[in-house]
């Protein structure tokens, strides 16, 4: 009988206390009972209704939908739309993002990208790409663009793992805070390896015999299929916008040193079945000396130093996440 007249006692007491306190109304439909302290520009501040003793909590105003004083005075909070903080509000939560190269197939390759936020100042960023001189042929034969011209068709694949940091230069003023995890210049540090097979190489061999040129029925052409792969590290700087709270518009540009490995399907490819000491037509070393572009950077031959760069159109991935309310202590 004591513990049921109590339980009354204590519901009589909350629901005449919640009765006479403020609320505050969030998003999905959440509502906090409280005795709001102070409404300025940025936030509200109020205790909760239960424990009018107890610390300050503050919350962002944007967070707010609408509050209810206890005389029955309710407002609705509109957004400022002019606000910067509004502005990238929306989205604070998105922090990932699908991307392509809008002009990678004018390059015989098409390209897509993932960047996701490890934490503020920090993303993680993965760029694949799948080759085919069948994309664009015009491309394809282009002597720079392909490493060398005499192969019918090459296809590959390369992929481009690697670690944002961002400069911190993109905030807002209040407090300092980064504008969005998304946006900002940049320094990305990554690893890429890129796999091409050549098919059909040819070199044409001839049999002299001290004369010059030499008949047709004495030369021969031998093929051979070339798998290539090339690898390293870039250091790249760039940057990255926000266009209307769902695209990001990403530019980069790096330099790198790669290694470089290849086999043929031909054992004989650079045996010259007339002998030593007759002309070879059109190449006269490494048919790998001659490939420069890997697509997913380009490779000065023999050398290893190695540039990349990019531009990347991204779709923002929505996701929402609820905001939660600070707190300080008197």
């Amino acid at each position: 009988m004591k513990k049921l007249l109590f339980s009354f006692v204590f519901l009589f007491v909350a629901t005449v206390i919640f009765s006479q306190a403020d609320t505050l109304y969030l998003q999905k439909n959440k509502k906090i009972a409280c005795k709001i302290m102070e409404i300025n520009e940025s936030e509200i501040k109020y205790k909760w209704a239960g424990n009018m003793d107890g610390p300050i909590y503050f919350i962002d105003k944007a967070s707010v939908i609408k509050y209810a004083l206890a005389n029955g005075f309710t407002e609705r909070l509109v957004p400022d739309e002019l606000s910067i903080e509004n502005e990238h509000k929306e989205i604070l939560g998105n922090r990932q993002v699908i991307k392509i190269s809008p002009f990678s197939a004018a390059f015989s390759h098409l390209t897509v990208a993932y960047e996701s936020v490890i934490k503020v100042g920090m993303n993680l960023d993965i760029e694949a790409g799948y080759i085919n001189s069948s994309i664009n042929s015009d491309a394809s034969n282009n002597i720079f663009r392909k490493g060398f011209n005499n192969s019918t068709h090459n296809s590959g694949v390369f992929i481009k793992p690697g670690i944002k940091f961002f400069l911190g230069e993109d905030f807002s003023i209040k407090g300092l805070k980064y504008a969005h995890p998304l946006k900002g210049r940049y320094v990305k540090l990554d690893f890429a390896v890129s796999y091409i097979n050549f098919e059909d190489l040819s070199r044409v061999y001839y049999n002299n015999n001290n004369t010059y040129p030499p008949p047709a029925v004495n030369s021969q052409t031998v093929y051979s299929n070339m798998n290539t792969i090339s690898y390293g590290g870039f250091v790249n700087y760039g940057r990255q916008f926000i266009l209307g709270n769902i695209l990001t518009l990403d530019y980069y540009a790096g330099i790198g040193f790669t290694g470089q490995t290849e086999s043929y399907s031909n054992p004989d490819f650079f045996t010259n079945p007339f002998g030593t000491g007759n002309q070879q037509q059109y190449y006269y070393g490494n048919e790998r000396n001659y490939t420069s572009n890997y697509h997913g950077f380009i490779r000065v031959p023999t050398l290893g130093l190695s540039f990349t760069a990019g531009f990347r159109v991204g779709y923002i991935i929505p996701h929402k996440e609820s905001r939660k309310s600070k707190v300080i202590t008197n």
